[in-house]
This record gives structure tokens, C-alpha cells and sequence, in this order.
């Protein structure tokens, strides 16, 4: 089978995403208060590198293009994906918020996604099987997925245990979710269409963002042309 040819370089080549500005930590330099915990582009750029090309490196270009919440991508049948339109309809019974969406396809992806359509779901009804095939991958699989990612990519490290002692790894599915939102804000995206592509039914919750770095508060007000005259 023929693996989407997906690289770190075409990811980037979303159509929000321009020359960033963020200053983002580094997944190493993340610490437990950072909320929400973000990996910036390089450190997407390698996850993307170290990944087994076709369905493991799709799953992550998908993570961070589409900003989808992954228990909404592994539930994600092959009827839900329209690439003639660019978008994953996500069903109300299958989101966190029980409200129906569509969610923007990068067209970079489109090529990648097709070729995995074509030779990947081997009959199944799921865009990413399981084992069975009559089931979709496990979020549990997808986890581990991005962890290893994160750790053939030198960018993983443990920032806190939970209270039963395990690992709570700065690197998750989520945080390819965060690391979204902040690219497409920073590239001049409105926050509610960002709001509308995640599916937070509060804008406040998306505005969370806008506090990731104080980047984005500077360019505002360069904008607006703020200034103090007369000194």
C-alpha cells in the first residue's frame, strides 16, 4: 500500500499558517502551570518527522490541521469526509458537546487523505480502523502513538504525576489541539472562527489562547496605533 506522502514541511504549508510570531516554550521548557501546554511549530515539525509514514502520520497531520478533539477523530467515518469541500462533518452524537460541526481540512492534506481512502480503510466504515476493522482506533492507541512520537522526537519529558502516580507527559493528542488554536491566532484568524473550528460553545473558552504569549497583546496594540504623544 502506498503511504500518504505527508511531510513536515507540507504541514506547514496550511493556509493559516504564516511566519509565526509566537514565541512558544519549547516541550522541554513547559512547566506545570502552563495552561494551556503548547509545542510550537518546531517541535510539530518533528513529530511529524520521526512518525511511520501513512496512517500514524496522517492521524497527527490531522490532529494539528483540523484542531479536532481526538475522541472526535477516531470516531470519524469515511461518509463524514468530504474533500471536495475540504471538511470532516463531525455528528452531534460523536462531539464533546453534543452539537454537530464541520471542521476545515488543510488543503495540503487533501492529497494525503485521499491516498489513504483509497488503500487504507480496507472496507471499513471508520476512517481509521481498529484491529477489527468493524471498529475505529482506540484514543487509548492514539496516545500512544503521539507519545512515542514525542520521544523518538527528544521533545517529551513528565511535568506532573496524577494522584495514582502515573506520568502526566507535556505531549499529547490535546496538545496538538492547543498548538492549533495558538497557529491560526497568531496568523490572524478571528478568534470566533477558531471558536467555531473547535467547537467551544463559549467563547471565552477559546479566548484562553490570546493569553498564550504576550505576542499577541503587542501586535494588537501596534495595530490600533496605540501610542503616548506630547512627552
Amino acid at each position: 500500500m502506498s503511504s500518504p506522502c505527508i511531510s513536515a514541511h507540507s504541514l506547514f504549508r496550511l493556509p493559516f499558517l504564516g511566519k509565526t510570531e509566537v514565541i512558544y516554550p519549547s516541550a522541554t521548557q513547559v512547566t506545570p502551570m502552563t495552561i494551556p501546554k503548547l509545542i510550537g511549530p518546531d517541535d510539530v515539525s518533528a513529530l511529524i518527522e520521526v512518525t511511520n509514514p501513512g496512517r500514524d502520520r496522517l492521524i497527527l497531520a490531522l490532529l494539528f490541521g483540523t484542531g479536532a478533539r481526538v475522541g472526535e477523530l477516531v470516531r470519524t467515518r469515511l461518509g463524514d469526509v468530504d474533500l471536495d469541500k475540504g471538511l470532516i462533518h463531525l455528528e452531534a452524537d460523536r462531539t464533546k458537546t453534543h452539537q454537530y460541526r464541520s471542521v476545515l481540512i488543510p488543503p495540503s492534506l487533501i492529497p494525503a487523505i485521499r491516498t489513504w481512502l483509497d488503500n487504507g480503510p480496507n472496507g471499513s466504515r471508520w476512517l481509521f480502523p481498529g484491529r477489527n476493522p468493524d471498529r475505529h482506533i482506540t484514543v487509548r492507541r492514539i496516545r500512544q502513538i503521539v507519545a512515542q512520537a514525542a520521544q523518538n522526537a527528544g521533545i517529551q519529558r513528565v511535568y506532573a504525576r496524577d494522584k495514582n502516580g502515573r506520568a502526566l507527559n507535556v505531549v499529547s493528542p490535546h496538545t496538538l489541539r492547543h498548538s492549533h488554536a495558538v497557529a491560526a491566532l497568531d496568523a490572524g484568524v478571528p478568534l470566533n472562527d477558531i471558536q467555531d473550528q473547535l467547537g467551544h460553545t463559549n467563547l471565552a473558552t477559546t479566548s484562553v489562547y490570546l493569553r498564550a504569549d504576550i505576542s499577541h497583546r503587542k501586535k494588537s496594540y501596534e495595530k490600533a496605533g496605540f501610542e503616548v504623544e506630547g512627552l
